[in-house]
């Protein structure tokens, strides 16, 4: 369902328009003409939002900016956070953090993150996370990045592989710092799900010595944070009731009801820890010749448990004729259900929960080399990238076996659930809860690594418009292994034979889940277990089975060229990359290799209207490669259903030719006015099909996998205003519409996934030598969701952030922020079934914190 602007977007597009008078009176006062020369000495946000806006500014790209002027300064508390604050940008949330961001309509998966200009190898952190390219934004520390900036528009040198945008992180480096810094802060957080304030700690030191000759730079930081998120939710397909051995009231007709295979209450809580270390060397051995070693690790530490309180409606069907209540779209969505008497796994509710302890680590080695003579320079770079996620895992099973008859739940799904079972107490009492049904152990094992070798030539001149020529070449070796083992039989016979129940782990119990928004009579008190249960299947685990196990290696080579000019009012690049992929999939039995390039222009280009007003115009071809998760060797093969599931290592990337034009006023060094038209036209989209083929061991089957079967569009404006009012008060907003559709082969039409029409940000800040505050509200529509195969409907989402910094003196700083301070719910809707599918409730985070530099 499309819904209108709402009165806030209303107001900020009227203020938008509303702005040129007052925005005239400042420039006619403060104009000065913009340097690319220009060094800005401007400490906290103020000096963040104007360093940025002068890197915007003089960019030949489209391109928005995040600075952070001084250490510790970085204006959020993650790289996500501080992201979604950018026009055109939307992120997604699992698990409270930002762990994925949406450019332009595309999905996290379609844009690229770079740590100083270079990919960063990536893993999952569970069993059926995704086989991805993403980097996962939750490993990394925003203590220790200088800043970042995001390309909308793409040029040469960049590296390919984004059609949504180019995130790339900047690092600090010791040569371009004072020659002693030391920067250390403590602090501590809270989430308002979870109990109790944890500790972060960051240091940072640099030195260089008088002759800034050479410099080396060590920082490391320590975040550790409770996680909660709590949920109620539906789960599964709409399943319809044949009235045989799924007991079911029919209507006049004779029909039997649709409704939800069954519901639950769940609560995710989490220990993370977020470990960050860099440690920058840098020699200037003569003033031709700069090297550089950098090397950083992000780990990221997040043992879970899950523990999700289950209705399964064709286990408990009997429904009570006089409690049920069916919609407009004839699903059943409120009645009173029970156990069937006679089925052995019928008991009112079931308690699954799921113990996780994944680890994840990232290091990026990079070694770097400089020359620069009187009219050409040259860099050479070698790196290498590796990422591992190690995690065992124990799902467990749980039910009130003995006391199942005439007990069974009353629920309503048609808003936020309501969920109340006739005995409650069974659910608190751990030793009334039997394990039954299942009890798996696995071992979950990662691995990404990326070998990459790169020389990069600039030379200078002056001729045609011309002012100089870049050029380079660049190999990486790519390589993503995965594979599990599972033990799922065998545990349950032995945990069985011991009697063990919940009591054997007994956790606690828990209380008042999502209890802020539910109503009073709903389930949200329930028992919980401990992480021993991992102890015990790693104990008495025997032969376990090896499965998901693949490798997938790339072979990449590229090389560009790319004329930079300035003419008159104009100025610019126009470029040309190739890359050619060579790609061999295999898992223990199947084995595939094949090869494409790639041709990929650009050109970028800014007509100085006056001093002050820029037009820009960009436009490229780039693409997106497949994600690993698609390109996998898989067999599976159902001979006498005649069906299988195979692996496509030979799909081909994504392809977007994009288009933008945008207009930008600068009315003084802090302040903006800007306007921009995007467009982009994917082809070659990915989906998952199913056709009649005939492979080895099945003849005719009905073959799904993986192939390059759809295309999308997506149209939008973006507009941007900024500015310092002066005496310490300044104002950013932003607006995103966008206009996306996805032509599918198995969907049909419809707007591409995770993308709202409208998105906008606001954000207010006072500033003097006392103290920095800052307001900030993000919110966008709703956008069209797939839950584990599910489609459904996000509503609309919006939070506040608020900061408060304390300047004690030059050196000291004490600070105050929130996260999502309103404490919002997020919820997902099924707008064809007409029911609310989940709730989810993540906390609101509060952090108190002290800060020291010299």
């Amino acid at each position: 369902m499309k819904k209108a602007l709402n009165k806030l977007t209303l107001a900020v597009l009227a203020s938008c328009l509303a702005l040129p008078a007052v925005a005239q009176q400042t420039a006619n006062t403060n104009t000065q003409e913009a340097d690319n020369t220009e060094v800005i000495q401007v400490r906290g946000i103020r000096g963040s939002l104007t360093q940025a806006l002068a890197t915007k500014r003089m960019s030949a790209s489209v391109l928005d900016s995040v600075s952070a002027e001084d250490i510790g300064d970085f204006p959020d508390k993650n790289i996500g956070d501080a992201l979604q604050r950018i026009s055109g940008v939307t992120v997604s949330r699992t698990y409270g953090e930002v762990d994925g961001v949406n450019i332009r309509g595309t999905a996290p998966e379609h844009s690229l993150l770079l740590l100083n200009g270079q990919n960063v190898a990536t893993v999952g952190w569970f069993d059926n996370d995704p086989f991805t390219r993403s980097f996962n934004f939750e490993m990394v520390s925003a203590e220790q990045v200088a800043g970042m900036d995001v390309y909308k528009s793409t040029e040469a040198q960049i590296n390919e592989g984004a059609m949504g945008g180019t995130i790339n992180l900047k690092t600090r480096k010791p040569l371009e710092m004072d020659a002693f810094t030391v920067f250390g802060s403590v602090e501590a957080s809270h989430n308002t799900n979870s109990d109790g304030w944890e500790p972060n700690v960051s240091g940072l030191v640099s030195w260089k010595d008088e002759n800034e000759k050479f410099g080396i730079l060590v920082a490391h930081s320590v975040e550790k944070n409770n996680v909660a998120r709590e949920t109620q939710s539906t789960f599964g397909g709409a399943i319809s009731w044949d009235g045989v051995n799924k007991p079911a009231v029919p209507d006049s007709d004779g029909n039997f009801p649709v409704t939800p295979l069954g519901f639950a209450s769940i609560l995710f809580e989490e220990q993370r820890e977020r470990t960050s270390s860099q440690v920058s060397l840098q020699f200037q051995a003569t003033d031709q010749l700069l090297f550089s070693a950098d090397y950083n690790r992000f780990e990221l530490d997040n043992p879970h448990i899950n523990t999700a309180i289950f209705n399964f409606m064709h286990v408990n069907g009997i429904v009570d004729a006089e409690t049920a209540v069916y919609n407009e779209q004839g699903v059943l969505v409120a009645a009173h259900s029970r156990a069937k008497d006679l089925d052995a796994y019928a008991v009112p509710l079931f308690n699954n929960t799921v113990v996780r302890t994944p680890n994840m680590v990232s290091d990026v080695i990079n070694l770097n080399m400089d020359y620069s003579a009187d009219n050409w320079d040259l860099t050479a770079v070698v790196g290498k990238s590796t990422a591992k996620s190690r995690g065992r895992q124990s799902s467990v099973w749980f039910g009130d076996t003995e006391n199942k008859q005439n007990s069974g739940v009353t629920w309503d799904i048609r808003d936020i659930h309501k969920f109340t079972p006739d005995n409650p107490s069974s659910l608190l009492n751990h030793d009334a809860m039997k394990l039954f049904m299942e009890f798996s152990y696995l071992n979950n094992v990662r691995d990404h690594e990326i070998d990459y070798y790169q020389v990069d030539h600039e030379y200078q001149l002056d001729n045609l418009g011309f002012t100089s020529v870049e050029s380079g070449i660049k190999y990486q070796e790519q390589k993503f292994s995965a594979q599990q083992e599972n033990m799922h039989d065998g545990l349950l016979a032995k945990a069985e034979a011991d009697g063990l129940s919940m009591g054997s782990f007994n956790g606690g119990t828990v209380s008042g889940i999502l209890s802020e928004v539910s109503d009073s009579s709903t389930l949200t008190n329930f028992a919980v277990i401990n992480d021993k249960v991992l102890e015990y299947g790693e104990a008495n685990k025997s032969a376990m089975t090896i499965d998901k196990y693949f490798v997938i290696q790339e072979d990449i080579t590229s090389a560009y060229v790319k004329g930079n000019f300035e003419t008159g009012k104009f100025r610019g690049n126009v470029g040309l990359r190739w890359v050619d992929t060579d790609v061999a999939s295999n898992n223990a039995t199947l084995s595939q290799s094949v090869g494409y390039s790639n041709l990929l222009p650009s050109l970028n280009v800014v007509y100085n209207i006056q001093d002050d007003i820029l037009l820009r115009f960009a436009t490229s071809k780039s693409v997106s490669r497949p994600q690993y998760e698609q390109m996998k060797m898989a067999s599976k093969i159902e001979v006498f259903q005649k069906t299988a599931s195979i692996g496509n290592p030979d799909i081909k990337p994504y392809e977007s030719t994009q288009f933008d034009l945008g207009i930008e006023w600068y009315f003084n060094d802090s302040s903006l006015l800007s306007a921009t038209y995007f467009s982009k036209d994917i082809t070659d989209y990915i989906e998952s099909t199913s056709e009649v083929e005939s492979i080895e061991g099945c003849q005719g089957c009905i073959v799904t996998r993986f192939r390059n079967a759809g295309e999308a569009t997506v149209n939008g404006i973006e507009m941007q205003y900024q500015q310092d009012f002066g005496n310490g008060f300044g104002l950013v907003a932003n607006y995103t519409y966008t206009d996306s559709e996805l032509d599918s082969v198995t969907t049909g039409k419809g707007p591409l996934y995770g993308v709202s029409e409208n998105s906008y940000n606001l954000s207010t800040y006072y500033e003097d030598e006392l103290i920095s505050a800052r307001i900030a509200y993000n919110a966008r529509d709703e956008w069209r969701q797939n839950y584990n195969g599910q489609e459904g409907t996000a509503e609309p989402f919006n939070s506040i952030d608020a900061s408060l910094i304390w300047h004690v003196n030059d050196k000291i700083d004490i600070s105050v922020e929130g996260v999502n301070i309103l404490n919002e719910v997020r919820q997902l809707y099924r707008p064809e079934l007409g029911y609310m599918h989940s709730v989810d409730q993540f906390g609101a985070r509060f952090f108190i914190g002290a800060s020291y530099r010299m």
